[in-house]
Order: C-alpha cells, then structure tokens, then sequence
C-alpha cells in the first residue's frame, strides 16, 4: 500500500483499491458465496412434497375442465327447453335428422317425400346421418340425458374437490416439516450418481492429459526461440504464433472441426494420395481429437511461460555442462528444466485449469461420439434439467480438483506464488 501512495498518490491509490475491491468482491467473491450456498440445499424433486405439488397442479387442471363441461351441458339444456318451449322450432327441429348435426350440401329425406322413379315411399330415418357426440341413446341429446350428464360431472367435481382440499391440507404439514428441517446439508455432493464421478475422475485426467501434452510440444519450441540470437528471430516466432489466436475460438474450433470431419480435410488429403478407401475414419469419435484441439487452443498459455524463464537462463551453465561431457538428456534435465521450474508450473496451472472447464471443444468437436467432459455434465445440470443447486456442487468439486491440482503443481516443483509472479 505504501508502495502505491508513493507511485500514484492518494487519490488515484484510492481509485484503485475500490476498483480491486468491487472485482474481488463482486465478481469473484459473491458468485461463489452463492454458489456455496446453493450447493448446500438439497431439493429433492421426487419427495412427497414434490409429488403432492405435482398432484394438486393435475387436480386443479381436471377441476377446471369439469367446470367448463358443466357449464356446456347446461347452456344446451338451457338451448333444448327453449326450443321444446316453442312449438314451431321443435317440429322443424324433430322433422329433419331427429338430432345431432348436418353437414352442409348434405339433404335428409322427409316421411312425405317420394323417389323419383315412383314406388313405396320411404320411411323416415330413425337415426340422424351423424350422431350428436356426447349425446345419449341414438346420438340424442334430451334433457333427461344432459341432466344425468350435469350431475355424474358435478359428482366428480365434488370428488375432486374433496380430494384437492386433502391434498392441500397434506401439503401444508408436509410444508411446515419441510420448514423445520435443516436446510443446509452436503446431500449434493454425497448423492452424486457413479456415473457423474466416473466422468469426473476421466475428466481430471483427460486435462493432465492436455497439459503434457501442450508442455512436449512447447517446450521444445520455447528452448529454441529462447537461444536465437537477437530480437528479430525470437519475435518472428512469437508472431506465427500469435496470428491464429487473432481469430475467434469458436472459429478455430469449427476450422478444426471441418479438418477432422469423416469427409473434412484430412481425410479428403488422405484419400487423395490412397492411404484410406472410401470409407475414411472418423476422427472425431473419440477424445483424442479434443486432446488435440485443446492442446492448439491453450498452447500460448504454456509457451509464453516457458519462454520469458528460458529466457532468463545464463547459456554458460549449459556449457559447462556440455564441458564436462553431459549428454543433451542430461543437460536438459540437470540445468534447463530446474530453471524453467517456474513457467512449466504457470503454463501447466494455466492450461489444467482451461481444459478442465472448457465446454465449447468438448461439445463442438464430435459431440455425441467420444465421452463426455464433466464440464458438459455441468452444463447440462444448470439448463437441461435446471437442477441449479446440484450444478453449483458440481461446479465447486471442479474448483476443489483445480485447487488441488495448483498446490500440486508447487509443491511437486518447490516453486512458490511469488516465484510464479515473478
């Protein structure tokens, strides 16, 4: 602090503290309190409680459609007394179909009718063309059938009232006991499916994976650029490494997609020159091409690191050691590595911590044909089934595996924080 009121004075070391502070605080301190605490509250989706909600909800839908049925029925009693009230409407009514109703274009012979071609007159149809859906005997409605139909549904509205209001009652105990109970428990984590820990496990590896796999394939790169003599080699360097990473990561991912899809790039180079027939593998069904994605998407994260240590090696210990007659094996293992300490644990904290929760390569490169990620498994927690709290369990053991892995990572190397930032 002292240091920052020397360098910038009060009012601009005051600026910046809030600054530090609302980020510390609000953007990574507040998240995972709340995640914290969601992941200690156990919603049990197939309790009583639950299964008394989901009841109610179905009774209150059946209720309401009985209401409506009932409401039906009488308006076309209502509708049948007026027209039995009336002389005139119910002969016309009676001396057409009998009931039901008629589809236009469509004539119902009357008794009094004759064919055309002469003989007995036909007798008047018993039965209308279509019956009356919901009407009684012979598709009729009459008023004796639309009452016996008014009182069974009020009868099963009744019923179901009856049972609507137990079901509340039952829902206010099982509410009140719910409201007793503790609310905090680690339920989230010990009920994790084997499944679930199983993916989980994978995925540590599967990033330990990535990260040796960015460290073989940058180290040697770092040691060569760091022994160039002068600026201009190191930066050319730099700067092919640079230009892809100006380009979106979706972008990339999707480019890697197109060169390992069964009729992508690859496979149409291999074909050309006969290595595969017409049936080209499919590189994508498996995790090895998302190793090898993953390993191009965070390889600046594990070369940078490796190149400001190497960069700091003094080049007359390596001498030496090829003085006295060491191999190259052992020059790099008694005096380069020892040194680049430092930024392989940097790079390898960096680059575990990206690939274990990642979700864009694992669910874009061959989604559905390798094994999951538990990052997928995350995702899918928090906006498939929109079980919040089980995902932010999940989302903290992730963190916890990070977290172990970072005081790994020191202690396996003897570095420390400050050797990091330095």
């Amino acid at each position: 602090m002292g240091a920052l009121l020397r360098t910038y004075g009060a009012p601009l070391t005051t600026v910046i503290v809030l600054l530090v502070a609302v980020w510390i605080g609000g953007m990574i301190a507040a998240p995972l309190l709340t995640m914290g605490e969601r992941s200690l509250v156990y919603v049990d989706r197939n309790d009583d409680l639950s299964q008394t909600n989901n009841a109610i909800n179905r009774l209150s839908r059946d209720i309401a459609t009985l209401a409506y049925d009932i409401e039906a029925r009488k308006k076309d009693l209502a509708d049948l007394n007026e027209a039995a009230s009336s002389p005139e409407e119910g002969s016309g009514a009676n001396s057409g179909s009998g009931g039901g109703f008629m589809v236009p274009g469509m004539s119902v012979p009357s008794a009094g009718s004759r064919p055309s071609g002469g003989g007995a007159s036909p007798a008047a149809p018993s039965s209308p063309l279509l019956p009356s859906f919901g009407g009684g005997q012979g598709g009729e409605r009459t008023a004796e059938s639309l009452t016996e139909e008014i009182g069974a549904l009020q009868e099963r509205r009744d019923a179901a009232g009856a049972e609507m209001a137990a079901l509340k009652e039952k829902q206010a105990q099982l509410i009140e006991a719910a409201a007793s109970a503790p609310r905090y428990s680690v339920q989230n984590y010990s009920s994790i499916e084997p499944l679930h820990l199983k993916i989980f496990v994978k995925t540590i590896l599967y990033a330990t994976l990535v990260t040796a796999i960015a460290f073989v394939v940058c180290y040697p790169v770092a040691y060569f650029a760091s022994n160039l003599k002068g600026a201009l080699g190191a930066g050319a360097i730099l700067l092919l490494l640079v230009i892809p990473y100006s380009i979106n990561e979706l972008l990339r991912v999707y480019a890697w997609v197109m060169i390992l899809a069964r009729e992508g790039v690859l496979n149409s180079a291999l074909q050309a020159f006969g290595i595969v027939g017409a049936n080209p593998p499919q590189w994508v069904a498996s995790n090895n091409s998302v190793f090898l994605v993953m390993a191009y998407a965070y390889i600046l994260f594990m070369m940078f690191p490796l190149m400001n240590t190497l960069g700091t090696l003094d080049r007359s210990q390596v001498e030496a050691a090829r003085d006295l007659g060491a191999s190259v094996w052992r020059v790099h293992y008694r005096v380069v590595l020892p040194h680049a300490k430092p930024g392989i644990a940097m790079g390898s904290i960096v680059v575990f911590m990206l690939s274990a929760g990642v979700i864009t390569v694992p669910e874009l490169v061959g989604r559905g044909l390798h094994p999951d990620w538990f990052s997928q498994v995350i995702y899918r927690r928090f906006f498939d089934t929109g079980d919040w709290n089980q995902g932010s369990a999940y989302s903290l053991m992730l963190l916890a595996s990070c977290i172990v892995f970072i005081l790994m990572v020191l202690s396996a190397f003897r570095v420390s924080i400050r050797e990091i930032a330095r």
